[in-house]
This record gives structure tokens, C-alpha cells and sequence, in this order.
């Protein structure tokens, strides 16, 4: 099972600007955690002060239920050197082994590779450079990476980004698969109707954490405007 994650007062100012004040909470391994609200409410900071990439006060512990995964991260918009001599094939090799990938790949490997990227939707694009791929294509790209990692902690950054109405439940079937088999996802999302349907626990962001808990409780809110009844944005 994935770990779970304890916040402790984490706070964040960046250019003497406070972000975030100072806000507790409980993730549970193996759970789907959404975190919403408006535009600018520091949902995006939160998530990279939890995976480290942002300097924060206060204390965020990971509770391991076994062997320890380095997390992944899927950022909301992929960047890619569009100019780099790699293929999709070599990109995703990368990832699954310790050897420079102009040493070619073996049969197993590249067995592999195609398993991962099918997965995906990527059929057939394992020649195909980086440079040659649509934003939807990139994105999915990102989830390939990331399964290759065989990680039980995944950070989301609106996953759904550049997707198209098939991307978009096939990357759904894989985060349901995900959370079957125990990981532990924390999603920034803005559609409330999918969070609502997926959702075990949402944090509700403002400048700080106005509420935690279920969909229906943190529905109390729409009253007061912080959340749109069609998404958060």
C-alpha cells in the first residue's frame, strides 16, 4: 500500500508573499485525495511543497507501509526538449534501465516498453522523437514514465490537461487501476463532477485548508461562492 502523509503547520511564502498559512491534515495510504479551489488558492503549491520542490514551514512526514518508492509527478503542463535526438521508445527506456540507451534495447526491454505504452494509448509511437508528438501525446507520455517508476506515492497536477474525451477515460482506468492496487494519489483537479465520483477524501484550498473531508461535506461550501458548483478553477 502507499504511504500515508501527516502535515503538520506547513506553511509557504515565497518573495515575501504569503502562499499558504499554516494548515494540518492526514492523507491515508491507498486513498484518492483531490485538493480544489479557486485560481491562485496555492492548490499547485501545496503539492510540490509535499513532494519537496518548494520550500515550506512547518512538517510533512510520509508514512511507509513497507519498501520505500521515490514519488512520481505529473505536472499539468509536460515540457519536453522538442529538439533532442530521442525517441519515445528511448525516453521510456530511460526509466526502466541503468544502461545508456544508444547500447540499443533487447527484446525484453522493448517487450516492456510496448507493454507501457500501450497502456497509455501510445501504440505504435515507440520510433517517433519527442518533438513529433501532440500536447494530448506528450501528456500521456508523462503517465508512461511514471508507471515505468513502479512508485506507490503519484502526485497529479490536472491530470487532464491537452487530453482529448478517449485520453481522458483512459487516464481515468488507470488511476482507478492505481488506487486498486493500493497507491496513493494526490490530484489537483477542477471538475467537480469528477471529483465528486472519484473522490476518498478532498482538501479544500484557499490561501490555506478551509475544510477536509468528503465530497458532500465540503459541498457546504458552494454556498459561499469558494467553489463552483461546475469546477473549481
Amino acid at each position: 500500500m502507499g504511504p500515508s502523509i501527516t502535515l503538520k503547520n506547513v506553511s509557504l511564502s515565497i518573495d515575501g508573499n504569503r502562499i499558504l498559512s499554516p494548515l494540518s491534515a492526514r492523507l491515508e495510504g491507498g486513498k484518492v485525495h483531490f485538493l480544489i479551489g479557486p485560481n491562485g488558492a496555492g492548490k499547485t503549491s501545496l503539492l510540490k511543497s509535499m513532494l519537496g520542490l518548494l520550500p515550506h514551514k512547518g512538517d510533512i512526514k510520509r508514512h511507509h507501509n513497507g519498501a520505500v518508492f521515490r514519488p512520481v509527478y505529473i505536472p499539468q503542463q509536460p515540457r519536453f526538449d522538442q529538439i533532442l535526438p530521442i525517441t519515445v521508445a528511448d525516453y521510456i527506456s530511460a526509466g526502466l534501465t541503468q544502461k545508456p540507451v544508444f547500447f540499443g534495447q533487447s527484446k525484453a526491454l522493448k517487450e516492456q516498453v510496448k507493454t507501457i505504452l500501450d497502456r497509455v494509448g501510445l501504440q505504435g509511437t515507440q520510433a517517433l522523437s519527442l518533438g513529433e508528438l501532440s500536447g494530448g501525446e506528450r501528456q500521456r507520455l508523462m503517465f508512461a514514465q511514471a508507471i515505468s517508476r513502479e512508485s506507490n506515492l503519484w502526485f497529479l497536477d490536472e491530470p487532464m490537461t491537452g487530453l482529448d474525451a478517449a485520453g481522458q477515460l483512459l487516464i481515468t482506468n488507470l488511476l482507478l487501476s492505481l488506487k486498486q492496487a493500493g497507491k496513493t494519489l494526490i490530484v489537483v483537479h477542477h471538475e467537480m463532477k469528477f471529483v465528486t465520483q472519484y473522490a476518498d477524501n478532498v482538501l479544500l484550498i484557499d490561501g490555506g485548508l478551509l475544510q477536509q473531508g468528503t465530497t458532500q461535506e465540503v459541498n457546504l461550501h458552494y454556498s459561499r461562492g469558494l467553489v463552483d458548483a461546475e469546477g473549481v478553477h
